[in-house]
């Protein structure tokens, strides 16, 4: 009888939805973009969860090669790099540090596309 009753408790256990801990979203909130090296203006971060989505694209469709080198520079200096990509690459990267940053891009034949999201919960 107790097997039964266990079983049975766990078959009700398992058909219970599972609660997601991440109830929240992504939210953009910084957006660059170019074609060239480029210091971007600084931005602030105030929350301890945010994340970068970067994408390299090709300049000239019929052009070969290409590079899209970007690092993520705070208040003191400190680099961190993000990508070091050939054109038509992209990711993200979740980053848990607050604070005053800039993003460093040199590239070559390339255009570049950053985009800074916070994690917003609900």
């Amino acid at each position: 009888m107790k097997k039964n009753l266990l079983l049975c408790f766990f078959f009700l256990l398992l058909s219970i939805p599972i609660i997601s801990q991440n109830t929240g979203e992504w939210k953009t909130i910084y957006s660059f973009s170019g074609s060239s090296n480029e210091n971007t203006d600084d931005f602030v971060i105030k929350g301890s969860k945010w994340r970068i989505l970067w994408e390299a694209n090709k300049q000239y469709e019929q052009v070969y090669g290409g590079n899209v080198f970007i690092k993520l520079v705070d208040s003191s200096g400190d680099e961190d790099l993000i990508a070091n990509v050939i054109p038509t690459e992209s990711g993200k990267t979740i980053i848990r540090k607050k604070g005053k940053f800039y993003f460093d891009v040199s590239c070559v034949l390339a255009k570049w596309k950053i985009e800074v999201q916070e994690y917003v919960g609900k």
